[in-house]
């Protein structure tokens, strides 16, 4: 299982940006940790998610 924002989902083989597009996720508008590194939605490395793997997708807002 692959952790994906606290929840245990089968996700193994299938790249990051699969899955987050599968969902739905306006890449232009998060950040991404994966297993504790951050990246730009836009920058997802191209790496398939293993066994293990811990996402979290995190919204960007502005504000003032």
């Amino acid at each position: 299982m692959v952790w994906l924002n606290g929840e245990a989902k089968p996700l193994e083989g299938r790249t990051l940006k699969e899955v987050l597009e599968e969902l739905g996720v306006d890449l232009a508008r998060v950040a991404v940790l994966l297993n504790e590194e951050a990246y730009p939605g836009r920058e997802l490395p191209h790496r398939v998610l293993q066994e293990g793997d811990v996402v979290e997708v995190v919204a960007l807002m502005q504000g003032g």
